[in-house]
């Protein structure tokens, strides 16, 4: 599941702040500094591509939340 949110660095920062812990990735084409990572052509409908974070909940279950990058 995942939230598309205005600003990511903030909604991270709030995030950890209640103690969130978040994925850090680094993959061939997907690669997250401090928990963000850019995606180029995600949202084409919205912009040129994505900010996005990952994180767990209690469950184990991946969670998600994105920022379009515009234009």
């Amino acid at each position: 599941m995942g939230w598309e949110v205005e600003d990511i660095e903030a909604t991270v920062r709030e995030l950890r702040l209640r103690g969130v812990a978040f994925e850090e990735y680094d993959f061939p084409g997907l690669k997250t500094v401090d928990g963000i990572a850019e995606i180029a052509g995600n949202y084409a409908s919205k912009g040129i591509g994505e900010r996005g974070a990952w994180f767990r909940d209690s469950e184990g279950n991946l969670l998600g939340i994105g920022q379009p990058v515009r234009s």
